[in-house]
C-alpha cells in the first residue's frame, strides 16, 4: 500500500490518538496534537514522496529520527515517547509535546537579558557535546527548533528530521545534506560552487558545521529584537564577507559576548571553537561574568512590537533601519572616517533607493510548539 498523507481534522484517529489540531507542517512530515487514554503527544506522520511514490522513500527520513531519538536521552532533547503506522500506511513517532516557545517567539514575549541567552546557549551547547559523543548531528538547529519550556524555562532542541549518526546510510539526493540555508556554515556554499559539476559529490556535515548554527541563532538573537518577523535580513553565510559584529548592529551586546559571536561565525572553520565543549566553556565563562550588562534586556521592550500579521508586508522604514544599521557597521569595519556631506549623501541615497522598491513579500511563520514529559 502506498502512504499518502491528507491533512487531518480534530477529531481524526492515528492509531488510536484523536487529533485535536495541526501544530507544523514539514518537509518530511506533518505534526499534530493528539490524545489517547488521557495523554496528549506531539505526533508526527510521515509525509509522502509524490516524487518517487515509494513507500521506503516516504518513511526513510522518520524511521532515521526513530533511531536518533532511540540513542538519546537528555533534559534538553525531545523524548521519543513511541511509533506506529497510521490508518493510511504512514508511519509516525509519538513524541513529547510542549508547551512552549520557539526561540524567536522567546526573545520577543520575554524580553530576555543576555545573561538569561547566554544560560539558555550553555544548555543547548551540552545537549549538543551529549549528542555529539554518540555520533549524532542535528544538521537543521535554528531558531524555529529550539523551544523554550514555559513552565521553567528550559530549553529544548525539537526536530530531528535531517539528524544523522555515524555509519548512517546516506538519503540525501543533492550536493548538501538537508536543512536550513540561512543556518548553513559558509564551507556548505563554497563546496557547492567547487563541485558543481560533480552531480555524485556530497558534503560531508562535521561538528563545525553545527556550532557554526549555534552562533547563526545567537546572532540573531543578539541583533534582531523581532527574529520571526519575515522580512530580509542580512546575510550570515556569505563565503567571502562576514556579517557585521553584533555588536556594531546593537549597541547594548557586550563586547566580549559579541567577540565570541564573531569568532564562532568565522569564514575559517578552524577558528570556530574546536568542539562543543569548548564552545559550552566560552559561552559559560560569559554567563558567569557579574557586570550589568550582561543583565540588560538585549532590546528595550519598545523595540519588541507583536510580530506583523501574515500576509502583511514589512514597512519601508523597518528596512531602512536595518539598511542603515548595516552602512554604519561596514564604515567601521573598513575604518574610514566620512565627512558629513559624504554621509548624507549615502543616507540620502539609501533612502531613495530603498523607497522606490517593492515591499517584500513575507513568508507565513512558524507555528508554535508545545510540550510535557513522557509518563
Amino acid at each position: 500500500m502506498i502512504a499518502r498523507l491528507i491533512r487531518l481534522p480534530w477529531g481524526a484517529v492515528i492509531d488510536g490518538w484523536h487529533v485535536l489540531k495541526e501544530l507544523g507542517d514539514g518537509g518530511f512530515a506533518v505534526v499534530y496534537l493528539a490524545e489517547k487514554n488521557g495523554q496528549r503527544r506531539a505526533i508526527k506522520v510521515a509525509r509522502h514522496r509524490d516524487a518517487s511514490g515509494d513507500d521506503k522513500q516516504t518513511h526513510a527520513r522518520l524511521k532515521r529520527e526513530l533511531t536518533v531519538l532511540s540513542m538519546l536521552d537528555h533534559p534538553n532533547i525531545v523524548e521519543l515517547c513511541g511509533h506506529g503506522y497510521a490508518e493510511a500506511g504512514n508511519f509516525y513517532l509519538a513524541l513529547e509535546y510542549v508547551d512552549g516557545w520557539t526561540l524567536g517567539e522567546w526573545k520577543e514575549r520575554k524580553h530576555p537579558t543576555f545573561h538569561e541567552i547566554l544560560s539558555v546557549f550553555v544548555k543547548i551547547a551540552e545537549a549538543l557535546l551529549y549528542m555529539h559523543s554518540r555520533g549524532i548531528l542535528h544538521r537543521d538547529l535554528k531558531l524555529a527548533n529550539v523551544v523554550i519550556r514555559k513552565s521553567d524555562g528550559k530549553p529544548i532542541i525539537i526536530d530531528f528530521s535531517c539528524a544523522t549518526y555515524t555509519q548512517a546510510a546516506d538519503l540525501t539526493e543533492s550536493g548538501l545534506p538537508p536543512g536550513t540555508d540561512r543556518f548553513r556554515a559558509p564551507e556548505q556554499f563554497k563546496f557547492l560552487r567547487e563541485h558543481r559539476d560533480e552531480h555524485r559529490a556530497r558534503y560531508a556535515f562535521q561538528v563545525a558545521d553545527e556550532i557554526f548554527a549555534v552562533g547563526a541563532m545567537l546572532y540573531e538573537l543578539l541583533t534582531d529584537p523581532r527574529p520571526t518577523e519575515a522580512r530580509a535580513r542580512e546575510t550570515l553565510n556569505n563565503p567571502f564577507d562576514p556579517p557585521a559584529p553584533a555588536r556594531d548592529l546593537n549597541a547594548r551586546v557586550p563586547e566580549a559576548l559579541s567577540d565570541l559571536v564573531e569568532s564562532i561565525l568565522s569564514r575559517d572553520p578552524n577558528l570556530r571553537p574546536v568542539d562543543t565543549e569548548a564552545l559550552r566553556r566560552e559561552l559559560a565563562e560569559l554567563e558567569a561574568d557579574p557586570g550589568a550588562d550582561y543583565q540588560a534586556p538585549a532590546h528595550p521592550p519598545s523595540e519588541q512590537r507583536q510580530p506583523q500579521p501574515v500576509g502583511q508586508k514589512p514597512g519601508r522604514w523597518s528596512k531602512l533601519r536595518a539598511l542603515g544599521g548595516r552602512v554604519v557597521a561596514d564604515v567601521r569595519r573598513l575604518g574610514k572616517v566620512l565627512a558629513a556631506g559624504a554621509v548624507a549623501a549615502v543616507v540620502l541615497a539609501a533612502v531613495v533607493a530603498l523607497w522606490m522598491l517593492p515591499s517584500a513579500q513575507t513568508l507565513p511563520s512558524a507555528a508554535p510548539a508545545a510540550r510535557h514529559t513522557c509518563p
